[in-house]
């Protein structure tokens, strides 16, 4: 898919005055499949896994705020949180009350975010599973393994430098 398709078939969603560009399959009757991307990119990174995960998933994957065709405030400080308050507001904002997350590079440590909330009892969704591919700041010294989560998500591939 072109870029051009690919903003042309989303649409946008607001939060706390801004607009963040969103895309979702909106599939009735399939798990959800949150993705979301790192840096510097946006969510057309997922565009090739797009089509064969939409076989099976409803997909909903976001440009975070700064990113992407979301707005990029010259004031706005970014955090973490600010990215997973975000993930949060858009889930329940399409009433999502479960999902898988697939994250990316920095997509890691909103994800990482995410699932600590979930383990407190203070995200508004539940997650089933977590995918966390290429954390490593450093390739050469990351070596992703599975491990058994704190939380309700059974299971994570985790990549930890």
């Amino acid at each position: 898919m072109e870029l051009s398709m690919w903003k042309n078939s989303g649409q946008f969603f607001e939060w706390k005055g801004h607009s963040i560009f969103v895309q979702d399959t909106a599939a009735a009757n399939k798990p959800v499949l949150l993705l979301i991307h790192g840096f510097p990119t946006a969510s057309y990174d997922f565009h090739l896994l797009w089509p064969e995960l939409a076989e099976t998933h409803r997909l909903i994957a976001f440009d975070m705020l700064g990113y992407g065709y979301s707005d990029k405030p010259r004031t706005w400080r970014h955090s973490i949180f600010n990215q997973a308050d975000i993930a949060e507001a858009l889930l329940k904002s399409k009433g999502i009350d479960a999902c898988t997350m697939i994250t990316h590079d920095v997509g890691d440590t909103v994800g990482q975010e995410l699932l600590a909330r979930h383990a407190e009892g203070r995200l508004g969704f539940k997650l089933e599973r977590v995918v966390m591919l290429n954390g490593g700041l450093f390739p050469e010294h990351t070596a992703p393994f599975w491990f058994k989560s704190c939380c309700s998500a059974p299971w994570v591939l985790y990549s930890h430098a």
